[in-house]
């Protein structure tokens, strides 16, 4: 049976702008956390600095605001530290592709048991619409009125070159979806990164349930396709001859090792690392200062 919702709402009202996908993403997480009847005292979520990064005040879990582009490596730190903690790192593209890549890159190198939600609206909004690396190349973003001139990077076809045990890609638009699939990435024993494309009424308007359902295709849809073989996944999206945007669950690879468990001098070890903390006085040490 699930929990209340209500467990996991907060005293502060949310100060996203009308619109923004940011509400439906935030009603998603709670609805997975409850359907799955986590606790909020056995929750853990790193935010980033970001419009995403508000939603830390409007969830009641254990919540932390970390530095721009480091939500994932608090996640990992957490996660050594109390496994019985549900762990969810909450990042935007521009934190997460910008300063964080090399975080994500070694989160799914190194397959930590956690769940990273990837808010991706194409820009930097907090900071007024900056490019990031989704941003449409040849868009107008404040202070580059003639479109960024780096090239393109492919988000799909990166992560899946970093063997992913789990990757989805979804749309904040689909609530119902949405919330599926983050409950099918906490459940994965492994590092699960969801992409969730999302409007911004601001910075990326374009970005509407109508745009997206014409430029998206579910996978579930092609025929033969299989997410249990990362090989086959791979020849899928080198041979993509479209602009569709794949989504649903994209790879979904069973029966790899988290960080963890390759721990073999932890194998006798039946406690968690917070366990193990103790507690030293150091009243003999600042005795050296006076």
């Amino acid at each position: 049976m699930a929990l209340p919702i209500e467990k996991y709402n907060t005293k502060y009202i949310p100060t996203w702008c009308p619109g923004c996908g940011n509400f439906t993403i935030h009603m998603a997480l709670k609805k997975a956390l409850s359907d799955l009847e986590i606790q909020p005292s056995e929750t853990f979520i790193s935010f980033d600095i970001g419009c995403n990064g508000n939603g830390a005040d409007m969830i009641n879990t254990y919540a932390f605001k970390g530095l721009h582009g480091r939500s994932i490596p608090l996640a990992v730190g957490a996660h050594l530290s109390n496994r019985d903690f549900t762990v969810i790192a909450d990042i935007g593209d521009g934190g997460c592709f910008h300063e964080g890549l090399d975080h994500l890159v070694h989160a799914i190198r190194s397959n930590y048991d956690i769940t990273i939600l990837i808010h991706n609206n194409k820009n930097f909004a907090l900071t007024t619409g900056q490019a990031t690396i989704s941003t449409d190349r040849n868009k107008a973003m404040y202070g580059l009125p003639d479109g960024k001139p780096e090239r393109d990077l492919d988000i799909t076809n990166f992560i899946l070159s970093l063997s992913p045990t789990f990757y989805a890609k979804t749309f904040s638009g689909d609530p119902g979806l949405l919330s599926k699939t983050i409950k099918e990435g906490i459940q994965h024993k492994g590092c699960s990164v969801i992409e969730i494309i999302q409007l911004c009424p601001t910075y990326s308007k374009e970005l509407t349930p109508e745009w997206f359902k014409n430029h998206s295709q579910d996978i579930s849809t092609v025929e033969e396709y299989q997410k249990e073989s990362l090989p086959k996944i791979l020849e899928f999206f080198s041979k993509k001859k479209n602009d569709k945007i794949y989504t649903g669950i994209l790879c979904k690879i069973a029966g790899i090792k988290t960080y963890y468990d390759n721990l073999e001098y932890r194998k006798e070890y039946k406690t968690n690392l917070v366990e193990e903390v103790k507690q030293y006085s150091i009243k003999t040490l600042l005795k050296n200062f006076e």
